[in-house]
């Protein structure tokens, strides 16, 4: 698992502290440092039209958190359901909203 670097078209560049804070974050969240940067190309241009697809009632992901190399999977039940939406095209999902962080403690709120 690695903490991802996203390349944005037309964006700035990534700061450090940006660097400093995934790190910490991510630490926080796995228990462990991350073993290496992995440089991932995305698009984060939210499209002016998107499709309501409903309320996001939660996550089901899977994760090596607490133990390197030994993922595990977890679900989320979100407390305030933030809205899933896609792309006119189907090909790209959207959460926007809802009231959630992620912690040392998993997914929060």
């Amino acid at each position: 698992m690695a903490y991802l670097v996203i390349r944005v078209r037309h964006a700035r560049r990534a700061r450090c502290d940006d660097f400093d804070r995934a790190r910490e974050l991510f630490e926080r969240f796995h228990a462990f440092a991350p073993p290496l940067l992995q440089r991932q190309r995305c698009t984060r241009e939210i499209p002016d039209v998107l499709v309501k697809l409903g309320r996001l009632r939660g996550l089901i992901y899977t994760s090596d958190k607490g133990r390197c190399g030994q993922p595990r999977t977890y679900v989320h039940f979100m407390e305030t359901m933030p809205l899933l939406a896609c792309d006119p095209l189907g090909r790209q999902l959207h959460i926007l909203g809802g009231r959630y962080r992620v912690t040392a403690r998993g997914i929060e709120g």
